[in-house]
């Protein structure tokens, strides 16, 4: 019942950042920390898909780190800290005991890419 609910919530925020990428493209650092503001909430909002508290833990440790690289200019440290997201990500959802639903993992990578893209719109440094 709360992973159903869950995947709701997750798949509403999909179709609004879907919505905002569709009708103006983002350029500038704010609307890329915004969007990291909101994988970072979907990220928490998906906590009882994990198996331990400690992976997600250290996925928003990756979405932060990725917030202060971009927020000083360092666009491709902080791309670079997304794909460490996305790897972390798929890694625990492959597992031969995945630690993470699959689908809530892919759903978070979606995410992930749309932030990659956001800072690659401004151009990495």
């Amino acid at each position: 019942m709360k992973l159903t609910r869950l995947l709701v919530v997750l798949a509403a925020l999909l179709s609004l950042n879907a919505l905002g990428a569709g009708t103006a493209s983002a350029t500038t650092v704010d609307e890329c920390q915004s969007q990291l503001v909101t994988l970072r909430a979907g990220t928490l909002a998906a906590q009882t898909s994990f198996t331990n508290q400690k992976s997600v833990e250290g996925l928003v440790a990756k979405l932060e780190d990725a917030s202060a690289k971009l927020a000083a200019g360092k666009n491709a440290d902080a791309v670079a800290k997304l794909v460490s997201f996305q790897t972390t990500l798929n890694t625990l959802a492959t597992a031969p005991t995945p630690k993470v639903d699959p689908a809530v993992a892919q759903a978070l990578s979606g995410d992930a890419q749309g932030v990659i893209l956001c800072i690659n719109e401004i151009g990495t440094a």
